[in-house]
This record gives C-alpha cells, sequence and structure tokens, in this order.
C-alpha cells in the first residue's frame, strides 16, 4: 500500500536522481563519456533499490 511516507521518500529519491543526471550530462558534454556512464548507473541506483526495499521487501 502507497502511504504518505513512502511518495515522500520516493519524490525525495527522485529530487537526488535528477540532480546526479544534470551532473552526468555535464560530465558526457565535456567529453568524458565513461564518467557520464557511471553517474548515470549510481543515479539508478540511487532510485531502484530503495524504491526495491520499499515494495517488494515489505515485512
Amino acid at each position: 500500500m502507497v502511504t504518505a511516507d513512502r511518495i515522500f521518500i520516493i519524490i525525495l529519491l527522485l529530487l537526488i536522481a535528477i540532480y546526479t543526471i544534470s551532473f552526468g550530462r555535464w560530465t558526457w558534454k565535456r567529453k568524458n563519456k565513461l564518467g557520464a556512464v557511471m553517474v548515470f548507473l549510481v543515479a539508478l541506483a540511487t532510485v531502484a533499490l530503495p524504491v526495491y526495499v520499499l515494495f517488494v521487501r515489505e515485512g
């Protein structure tokens, strides 16, 4: 069940991911492709792992 605290946590995670992705775009424009890809992976993990814990591993 989705509650207000979970929605708040997801919004906070998305704000962190948006900030991280913007840094990845900046890194990509500076011709650091590998660094940008790694930053994108960090942003994905920032959102995916907590959402997994919130929804899949209820307990």
